[in-house]
């Protein structure tokens, strides 16, 4: 009996299924509701709560109803680079969608995605948000800011 094709079908079958699997899916925390006020009054505060928050923000790169942040500054000053880059344990970074559903009501989603890394050398891993980072946490501070809540 010859082995050697059998290991070599083997190793093929293993290797097949390996490459068939399935890309990880992003762990993205997201909220959205409707809220009772006009699209400029929700985006204001969207933005506001935002900057506060320690975001840099922008607009989408062809659609104003997108806003986008890069990472959270943790710390200002000039060391900030290096805590997100190297010493941080958890980074932050937010996309936001405001769509007008009528005069008076607009459509808010908001994603977060969130990385963390174990210790200084380590890769950057998506991860679930932690509470104080969550989507529904930003939700609610556009919310208040809006005097909703």
């Amino acid at each position: 009996m010859n082995v050697m094709p059998i290991t070599a079908l083997l190793c093929t079958a293993l290797l097949m299924t390996g490459c068939v699997s399935n890309p990880p899916v992003p762990l993205v925390d997201t909220a959205d509701t409707v809220l009772a006020a006009s699209f400029d009054r929700v985006k204001t505060a969207l933005v506001s709560t935002l900057s506060t928050d320690g975001y840099p923000v922008r607009d989408g790169p062809d659609d104003d109803r997108i806003v986008m942040t890069g990472y959270r500054r943790e710390m200002e000053g000039l060391w900030d680079w290096l805590l997100k880059s190297r010493f941080g344990v958890g980074r932050s970074k937010i996309e936001a969608t405001v769509s007008p559903e009528s005069q008076d009501t607009t459509r808010l989603t908001i994603s977060v995605t969130y990385e963390a890394k174990d210790y200084l050398w380590s890769t950057w891993q998506e991860t679930t948000a932690p509470p104080h980072r969550s989507a529904i946490l930003q939700l609610r501070s556009v919310k208040h800011a809006l005097g909703l809540l």
